[in-house]
C-alpha cells in the first residue's frame, strides 16, 4: 500500500493514476478490486495529512490572534 514517509503529493498522484486507470481501461475484476483497495488506502492517507495540516493551521491562527490581542492591550 502506501509508505508512511511518502509525501502527500506522491500519494495524490498515485490515487489519480488509479482513478484514471479504472475509468479508462478494461481492468480484470481481481485487479480492479486491488486497485480500489489501494485507492481507498491512499485516499485515507491524503485525508489524514490534510486534517493534520488543517489542525496545524488552526493552532497557528489561534496563536497569531492571541499575540495580536496581547500587543493591542
Amino acid at each position: 500500500m502506501t509508505e508512511k514517509n511518502e509525501s502527500f503529493e506522491a500519494s495524490l498522484a498515485k490515487l489519480e493514476a488509479i482513478l484514471k486507470r479504472l475509468e479508462t481501461e478494461d481492468v480484470p475484476l481481481e485487479e480492479m478490486l486491488t486497485l480500489y483497495e489501494e485507492g481507498v488506502s491512499l485516499s485515507q492517507t491524503c485525508r489524514k495529512v490534510l486534517e493534520n495540516a488543517r489542525q496545524k493551521l488552526q493552532v497557528i491562527s489561534e496563536h497569531m490572534n492571541e499575540e495580536k490581542e496581547t500587543t493591542l492591550e
